[in-house]
């Protein structure tokens, strides 16, 4: 974002603070649980959401040097495999042979490589994804062409440091898949240049939509992260904007911004007064603190199981070179452990909420008008799965 963004974004903030308001939506709104809970409606965000449109799978920070992979599991069990070639640039494939499809590498592994051998019968592709060996191929496969056997390769797009790809193989990721201001505030955080510290990958036995509900709002920050979060901000109180789809930015003040007043506007710093959340369609968030910036991805296993990837993101160590100096790492790894501390609060609570809606206890859930991004979010969430306003669809989801 430029200058002329943050201020206005602190302007609002301290409007609303003075007022003893926050963001409102115009009436409460009522969901009936069938979207957390049905395996039809499950199956229709899979096909819309997730394999359907572009998807955020993660940043190219994560390969950083010429040769650098990862492994990376998304829904329905698809295994990818994000490689940085030796022409410096980022492609996604199927992690896959294409002899008798065994996984290249294991789901998670990362690494570097100028290879990728198959564990199962050594066919070995190069970085860019060509069949450059298998054992007696012209005397066991005589009539097959290797330059037809690479790897299977998915349209992507690198955008201000966020791999999108597309996995349906006939369609590609469009160049204006982020809008400009979205883009612009990853510039303003340095997203495409911060360093990855660490990383964890976990199961919470909750729907994805009660994961992200937690993450764009604060309602309950006094009562769920009384210890944790609540000191430091500022009760309910959230702005946020959206440029179209399922993104958005939420910004949560702190408690320095009640000091604004005493400064001049130019010493005003946004990193420091709030936290700020980015959203990417349709299961990955950005947490930005003043030191780091967590990113937070959602994949969906089945209706009431999500797989939680987070990954800290810092600075490159202040003295330049490779390696952080003891402060910072104590710095980072209570970070790491903090986020993941609060994250928790959350996933637990996720989790009863799902249990009880499976039980049949509830039939529906309410959001206030307080929580307009969560209103936002579901208003645009029916609109990706092609749901209509008079419900017809979704009685079509539920019995079908």
């Amino acid at each position: 974002m430029n200058r002329e963004t943050e201020l206005r974004l602190i302007r609002e903030a301290l409007a609303l603070k003075e007022k003893g308001e926050t963001q409102y939506h115009e009436t409460t709104q009522t969901h009936q649980i069938e979207r957390y809970v049905s395996e039809n409606w499950f199956q229709r965000e899979k096909e819309t959401l997730f394999l359907g449109s572009p998807l955020a799978i993660g940043l190219a920070i994560e390969v950083p040097n010429i040769g650098d992979y990862r492994s990376i599991e998304t829904v329905n069990g698809l295994s990818l495999l994000m490689v940085r070639g030796q022409d410096d640039q980022v492609r996604v494939f199927a992690n896959a042979c294409r002899h008798r499809n065994a996984r290249l590498v294991a789901t998670g592994e990362s690494g570097c490589r100028k290879r990728f051998s198959c564990p199962y019968h050594a066919w070995t592709y190069d970085s860019e994804g060509a069949l450059v060996g298998a054992p007696d191929f012209e005397r066991g496969f005589s009539d097959m062409d290797k330059k037809q056997l690479g790897l299977i390769e998915f349209h992507s797009r690198v955008v201000e440091g966020v791999v999108f790809v597309h996995l349906n193989l006939e369609q590609q990721v469009p160049e204006d898949i982020l809008a400009e201001e979205m883009i612009k505030g990853f510039e303003y955080l340095n997203l495409a240049r911060l360093r990855i510290y660490k990383r964890r990958s976990y199961i919470v036995k909750a729907n994805w939509k009660i994961l992200t509900e937690g993450g764009i709002e604060a309602y309950h920050f006094n009562v769920a992260h009384r210890n944790t979060l609540a000191p430091f901000f500022l009760g309910n109180l959230s702005t946020w904007e959206t440029w179209g789809g399922l993104n958005m930015r939420m910004v949560l003040p702190k408690k320095p911004l009640l000091e604004a007043h005493k400064l001049a506007e130019s010493e005003w710093d946004l990193r420091q007064m709030a936290n700020i959340i980015y959203s990417i369609a349709p299961a990955m968030l950005f947490l930005a603190q003043p030191d780091n910036i967590s990113m937070i991805k959602m994949t969906p296993l089945n209706p009431g199981e999500t797989r939680i990837e987070e990954v800290l993101l810092v600075e490159a160590p202040k003295a330049g070179g490779e390696d952080w100096s003891e402060q910072e790492l104590t710095m980072h790894e209570t970070n790491h452990n903090l986020v993941n501390k609060i994250l928790s609060e959350d996933w637990v609570l996720g989790e009863t909420i799902q249990a009880n809606m499976e039980s049949g206890a509830v039939s529906q859930i309410h959001f206030g008008r307080f929580e307009s991004a969560l209103t936002w979010f579901h208003h645009e969430y029916e609109k990706a799965i092609g749901l209509t306003s008079t419900g017809d669809l979704i009685d079509t989801i539920v019995s079908s």
